[in-house]
């Protein structure tokens, strides 16, 4: 993984789409996050740059469309269970990211109670259902942010 493949990667452009592999959990975002941290763990483990790549990445979907910022969201809820259960293998710009991310929620809000269509086409309906819930499972109670105000 290079740092031009980052946000392709992150998003599940092409042939970097992951298909969940059990029949039992439907897709949620337009590629299984889960397996693409996997990766990007195990190529933390053979280089420090998979660190910075994947901050990047991340930064670089928060700068993108409300599919982007979706996705995006969705990175830093796994990525902060990791690191609430001791499970994160990589030391991140957390609360950076998260404040971030706060700022772009609230201006894609209105956007995010519709259809998000992916490059891939994949198609995300009322997203804002997941956020709140994300927000209210994990943001709020390991981390004390609430996603969903901005704290300008």
């Amino acid at each position: 993984m290079t740092r031009g493949e980052v946000v392709p990667f992150l998003r599940g452009d092409g042939a970097y789409r992951k298909i969940p592999t059990s029949d039992f959990a439907g897709e949620d975002a337009p590629t299984d996050t889960w397996q693409v941290l996997r990766a990007v763990y195990d190529a933390a483990e053979e280089t420090a740059e998979a660190e910075k790549a994947l901050s990047d990445g991340i930064k670089t979907l928060l700068e993108g469309t409300a599919g982007d910022v979706y996705l995006a969201i969705l990175y830093l809820t796994r990525l902060s269970l990791a690191e609430q259960g001791n499970r994160l293998p990589l030391k991140l710009p957390l609360r950076e990211l998260l404040s971030a991310a706060r700022e772009k929620a609230a201006k894609y809000r209105e956007e995010f109670f519709g259809e998000l269509v992916f490059p891939n086409g994949f198609v995300k309906k009322a997203a804002m259902e997941d956020i709140k819930g994300w927000n209210e499972a994990v943001f709020l109670p390991c981390c004390g942010l609430d996603i969903l105000q901005n704290g300008k």
